[in-house]
């Protein structure tokens, strides 16, 4: 019997050991029979959320969902090797890093101020770099997309979240081009006009996509693919 990767649990409470025991279960179950996977989502909420099958309705993949709820980049980062990389996935479609932005915020009980923009955003993308790196290490196509445009008035750094979505999705972009990386652009049909925040009506509170937020996201995700000679 072959030994499962596992990342064990974190020195915290964090959100990505919410689902440990699922995954270890399940991906126990695709190493140890050997199934030939063709996409894993990894992600936060976001992916988890999203009923990926009502999409492919047609389609005889083998399609995987990783996505936990909450998640960030540093869990991403250390559950990478046991939520895709062992399941030897053909392409990894990757949505990580709105969660990384609630360390903007300032902390109003112990009148605690938030990381900056610049601080917040860089440790997002040197996270997802080493995604890359350990994608193109074991051969799987990493499938980038863009972060969504958010907009929760309720925080006290709404201004600053949406300012980082902008710069990690430039870097993030940047990235792609010269990793040969396909990346998926759903934030700029998402994004109000003339402004950085998200549209009304494809959200339910600012930052989750409703039914037609994730009909706008997987028919931009499919055109994407195909362009790119993917079949989804």
């Amino acid at each position: 019997m072959s030994k499962l990767i596992d990342p064990g649990y974190f020195s915290k409470q964090v959100f990505a050991d919410t689902k440990r025991g699922e995954f270890n279960t399940k991906n126990r179950i695709i190493v140890e029979n050997n199934v030939d996977v063709d996409f894993v989502f990894m992600g936060d909420s976001i992916t988890d959320n999203c009923e990926i099958s009502a999409y492919l309705t047609k389609s005889n993949k083998m399609i995987l969902n990783r996505g936990i709820g909450g998640d960030r980049t540093e869990y991403v980062l250390k559950r990478f090797d046991a939520d895709v990389v062992q399941l030897k996935p053909k392409h990894c479609i990757l949505m990580i890093g709105v969660n990384d932005s609630w360390d903007l915020e300032y902390e109003p009980w112990s009148r605690t101020e938030g990381m900056s923009v610049e601080a917040v955003s860089e440790r997002t993308y040197e996270n997802i770099r080493q995604m890359v790196n350990k994608a193109k290490s074991n051969n799987i196509n990493l499938i980038m997309c863009s972060i969504l445009p958010t907009n929760m008035t309720f925080t006290n750094r709404n201004k600053e979240r949406n300012i980082y979505i902008v710069d990690v999705n430039q870097r993030l972009k940047k990235l792609c081009k010269e990793e040969n990386l396909i990346y998926v652009d759903c934030y700029s049909e998402f994004v109000a006009e003339g402004d950085n925040y998200v549209k009304d009506g494809l959200t339910f509170e600012g930052l989750h996509p409703n039914t037609q937020g994730y009909n706008i996201m997987m028919k931009i995700l499919k055109e994407t693919l195909s362009n790119n000679g993917i079949e989804f």
